[in-house]
């Protein structure tokens, strides 16, 4: 009788061990899912979001927009604007952007880092425009070691019909 026993506590045992994996393996796969789901999310809102962007300058007569005009980040993190420029003139144009750092008030902005989506550096490579055509380009301001205070990313566009057009992303570290 013995026997009988240890061969029934082995097969309980195999069992909750079968169990056991069969309950990790469908919790894997429900977590998986779940996080694909989140980032197809992610990446639609992203998607959404530059869309209305487009629209809003596609509504607007400048040659020169940024959206948003103003962030607010906290130490050591990073924030993206888009600059969108326009060729509203009827010939074609070759155009370029830099952006510098400053800080309000004329103190020192040298933990601001201003750069564009494309080079990553505080210049965009050059683009031509025909008539009527736009481009946006990310502005990304990071904290490298501000205090706390305000901060702008002076952006000059080159290379439009008018001159030099300036534009301002403010940024307000916390």
């Amino acid at each position: 009788m013995k026997k009988k026993g240890a061969v029934e506590l082995s097969m309980t045992t195999i069992i909750i061990i079968v169990m056991g994996i069969t309950i990790l393996s469908l919790g894997l796969v429900w977590i998986r899912s779940v996080f694909t789901d989140v980032g197809e999310i992610s990446s639609g809102a992203f998607e959404q979001g530059e869309s209305q962007i487009a629209e809003i300058f596609g509504q607007s007569n400048e040659e020169v927009a940024l959206s948003p005009s103003e962030v607010t980040m906290g130490q050591g993190e990073q924030e993206t604007a888009t600059l969108a420029i326009r060729n509203q003139e009827s010939g074609s144009i070759s155009i370029s952007a830099t952006v510098e750092a400053i800080a309000f008030g004329g103190g020192s902005a040298d933990g601001l880092i201003c750069g564009f989506d494309d080079t990553g550096v505080g210049n965009t490579n050059t683009y031509d425009l025909s008539s009527g055509e736009s481009l946006s380009r990310g502005l990304i301001a990071k904290d490298d070691g501000l205090a706390i205070g305000t901060y702008i990313c002076s952006v000059t566009v080159s290379g439009l019909a008018d001159g030099d057009k300036t534009t301002s992303l403010v940024v307000n570290i916390e």
